[in-house]
């Protein structure tokens, strides 16, 4: 995808010898660093529409979702089976009042022989099966646990999320329209990094080398980079390709994430 837009090379890089620098203006073609198209994986008919051919996206922004009424409820209730301890928190206190009878019958047993020896033994069965019972519930509920964050991943996976910040240059599938899995269902010009091409004169081209640090100033909200001021020093000269005698063509490649401000 390509943009076109009027930037300014900040002449405070090109010559730091001077004490005021005014900026340059110089007209050229602002391109994304990837042109993405985007699908769920998973299969479904889309249920909501969040952005609009044209719009800005932030990283992680919801930008279509899939009907998931089956796997909300799915999630919810496995949510309430994995928080409910009802089960595990009985036999935890089963296993506290057969320790205790244990203990007591094995006293008993040893000051006065008031109890029969498998009496004694009988109640530390019931101990070793309360522990069981109680390794048991603990284990399930840890599985319950597990389906529950595995039916939230599903669940999560009917929302597709911008991967990095960019425009929306395209809605392949519409709302109410089937999607299969990996099937591209909206084009996304990924804007975490772009590349501004523009012709200069040769007395600032001259002053231009490859890998050279710059900063870049784009006018204008087409292109969401830099601060409010539109300056990203993480800019970056990729190549001077002379044309001519009184132009030179300037490639900047600008990496504005994380380090730029947005």
């Amino acid at each position: 995808m390509r943009i076109a837009v009027v930037g300014f090379l900040v002449g405070v890089l090109i010559q730091p010898a001077l004490a005021q620098m005014v900026p340059m203006p110089v007209r050229g073609i602002t391109e994304c660093a990837a042109d993405l198209e985007l699908g769920f994986s998973l299969a479904g008919r889309i249920e909501e529409t969040l952005v609009r051919e044209g719009q800005q996206v932030k990283k992680g922004q919801p930008m279509l979702k899939l009907e998931d009424d089956l796997e909300r409820l799915d999630a919810k209730r496995r949510r309430l089976q994995a928080e409910d301890r009802s089960d595990l928190d009985a036999a935890i206190a089963r296993l506290a009042i057969a320790r205790t009878q244990f203990t007591a019958a094995e006293s008993l047993y040893n000051e006065s022989q008031g109890i029969s020896r498998e009496e004694v033994e009988n109640r530390g069965l019931a101990v070793a099966i309360s522990d069981a019972e109680v390794s048991r519930l603990s284990a399930q509920e840890a599985i319950e646990e597990v389906d529950y964050q595995t039916a939230a991943a599903v669940l999560a996976k009917r929302t597709l999320l911008a991967p990095a910040p960019g425009i929306v240059v395209e809605l392949i599938k519409k709302t109410g329209e089937s999607a299969q899995p990996n099937e591209p269902v909206v084009r996304l010009c990924d804007l975490s990094r772009v590349v501004f091409t523009a012709n200069v004169p040769t007395e600032w081209a001259e002053r231009l080398t490859a890998n050279q640090a710059v900063a870049l100033i784009v006018g204008g909200r087409q292109i969401p980079v830099g601060d409010a001021s539109g300056s990203c020093p993480q800019s970056r000269i990729q190549a001077v390709v002379f044309v001519g005698s009184k132009s030179t063509w300037s490639t900047f490649l600008m990496g504005c994430v994380p380090d730029c401000p947005r």
